[in-house]
């Protein structure tokens, strides 16, 4: 799942930094694009950057050592996206009552509805 995700964003990435379309995009489109599209954009153009901070770990048993990015938890970001609807989701679902729910439609024939539209 996770090499899929790269994938995504690898592709996403070089969509946008290619021919540098995002900076031309943004050139000429400036005045229609909200700032918060333009904010997400570049955080995710960012994502995963070593550059941008890193957490180091250590394995105490041998010399390895690793660095994992500081990633953006951005909305854009098919990496980040995915991990914070994830978090949104459990939240909901611990939020709801845990019953059994029943979806039930009624409806009304066509020629009884103005009787039900006039009474009060």
């Amino acid at each position: 799942m996770k090499d899929k995700l790269r994938i995504h964003m690898d592709q996403l990435k070089a969509i946008f930094l290619d021919n540098h379309n995002w900076e031309r995009f943004k050139k000429k489109h400036k005045k229609k694009i909200r700032p918060i599209v333009i904010r997400e954009v570049e955080k995710f153009l960012h994502c995963g950057d070593l550059s941008n901070g890193f957490r180091v770990f250590k394995c105490e048993a041998c010399p390895n050592v690793q660095r994992f990015p500081i990633r953006c938890k951005g909305k854009f970001c098919p990496t980040c996206a995915v991990g914070e609807a994830q978090k949104w989701a459990e939240v909901q679902a611990n939020d709801m009552y845990h019953t059994m729910h029943r979806h039930v439609i009624l409806t009304i024939d066509e020629g009884l509805r103005p009787i039900f539209a006039h009474h009060q």
